[in-house]
């Protein structure tokens, strides 16, 4: 689907450009049907796909359609239908004619606080009505909420997983400066993590910058969310105590997204919080000191000059040992004594010359020691001709979680043609970084510079998670 004025399906004529990311191409276009426009999100399907490549993606796109169908929320852009087109799987969506909130900021900068509180609110009521469906959005920033002129919608659940759903990617996915820290971290999303990406967009709108900041060095940007510290917003009014809620470091302390939305409300109209986001917790109880343990006795004293008798027959004691393990040590260092000699005192002959010790043979050479740069370099050189062995190159945990599964992690592979990986760089213990470049069977090239947290089994590492940094397309 590329030219202008082509009708999907028999029904969605294409009229436009909307964008493009990692999973498809977004485009404009009328429902000649119901007489309407819509958004035809296009998935990407290589040209030379088997019938069993089709099926496929076509499962993989059903899947999409099943976890967004199941939103149905006024500020949550809507799925409508899933389709074909030439074979090619293709989602139907809802059209607002809007701007992105990062739009906004760019020309504004930053956000009333009672602006904020109402657009925080409207997002917060569609993400709570995510998470009572079991989806995750996974990707909350600016880019993703779009402002019309009386409404308020959260899109692109293009990355967002039902709980228990099936990954249709090999890597974790999200915005570095909006992650939460567990997630910087290498653990994973839920619901908890999308509370604190809301969390750092309100306060960018806020502040016209997300709580860690923004830079260049994604690396450094990470190693700042993950220690989760920022500066609590200025003038931010009663939206304070809320996004000190929403940001707080331990996910166990983070409102629920219905809560959030209420206190978000209730902040846009002018009432009083809930008792729970102006309430101090306590503090936890201080550990009593250990009690500190009384001074041995002191022996009586002895006239002075005159040591001990313990102390007399202990050095003379240990003066005969060091004399005897003196002379018994040099002896059979010296190869004087015999296991028969040790019993009674040296015969006075010739002493027997010790027999030379053979030369001990040289010790294994052990194999170069990996490193997290070693073996993200060796996983990628497997693919994608050696899937099986690069499957075996990741933890259990990452296979299940992050992969979902074998079949999802083949499916997210089998339309790449090649990868290629560059810059990559060692940068802690367990930590690497390299610019992953993937070209597909349908021509596209995706760059990805992305972070790795390796974890040790046994003798060897294997990946236990994936950041990506950041994704281009061309």
């Amino acid at each position: 689907m590329s030219a202008q004025d082509r009708l999907v399906a028999d029904r969605y004529r294409v009229e436009s450009r909307l964008g493009s990311g990692a999973m498809g191409v977004v485009w404009k276009a009328w429902d000649e049907r119901l007489n309407r426009t819509v958004a035809v999100k296009e998935l990407h399907l290589r040209k030379s796909a088997s019938d069993a490549d089709v099926q496929a993606m076509k499962r993989r796109a059903m899947r999409e359609g099943r976890i967004t169908a199941r939103l149905m929320h006024r500020h949550a852009i809507a799925v409508y239908d899933v389709v074909e087109d030439d074979g090619r799987p293709c989602l139907i969506m809802e059209h607002l004619a809007s701007r992105s909130l990062d739009a906004v900021l760019a020309e504004r900068g930053t956000l009333p606080v009672a602006e904020v509180a109402k657009l925080g609110a409207d997002v917060a009521g569609a993400l709570a009505a995510a998470h009572d469906a079991e989806i995750v959005h996974r990707d909350i920033k600016p880019g993703n909420i779009l402002v019309a002129e009386d409404i308020t919608k959260i899109t692109d659940f293009g990355i967002s997983r039902a709980m228990g759903d099936a990954s249709t990617t090999g890597v974790l996915a999200g915005t570095p400066a909006y992650l939460a820290p567990e997630v910087a971290q290498g653990g994973k999303a839920d619901f908890r993590t999308d509370v604190f990406s809301l969390g750092s967009t309100l306060y960018a709108a806020l502040q016209g910058h997300p709580p860690f900041g923004l830079g260049e060095n994604s690396i450094a940007l990470l190693h700042r969310v993950a220690a989760g510290d920022f500066e609590p917003p200025a003038d931010g009014g009663d939206l304070t105590p809320v996004l000190l809620r929403l940001l707080a470091t331990e996910p166990a302390q983070r409102p629920s997204m219905r809560e959030t939305a209420d206190a978000l409300a209730a902040v846009a109209d002018g009432r009083p919080l809930p008792e729970s986001f102006t309430a101090v917790p306590a503090a936890p109880p201080k550990p009593e000191p250990a009690p500190t343990p009384a001074p041995p006795a002191q022996p009586a004293a002895q006239p002075a000059g005159e040591p001990s008798k313990r102390r007399r027959y202990g050095l003379i004691l240990a003066g005969s040992l060091l004399v005897v393990g003196a002379g018994f040590g040099a002896a059979v260092l010296t190869g004087l004594l015999t296991a028969e000699d040790i019993a009674g005192p040296l015969a006075p002959t010739e002493q027997p010359r010790p027999e030379p010790a053979p030369a001990p043979s040289p010790p294994p050479q052990p194999a170069a020691p990996q490193t997290p740069e070693s073996v993200v370099s060796e996983y990628y050189a497997l693919m994608p001709e050696d899937i099986d062995a690069a499957w075996q190159r990741l933890t259990p945990d990452y296979q299940t979680n992050h992969a979902g599964g074998y079949d999802a992690f083949e499916e997210f592979w089998d339309p790449v043609e090649s990868v290629q990986t560059s810059a990559v760089s060692t940068e802690g213990p367990n930590t690497a970084q390299a610019t992953v470049t993937y070209h597909f069977d349908d021509g596209r090239v995706v760059e990805e510079p992305t972070r790795y947290t390796l974890s040790r089994d046994g003798d060897t590492w294997k990946i236990a998670a994936t950041t990506v940094l950041s994704s281009s397309t061309r």
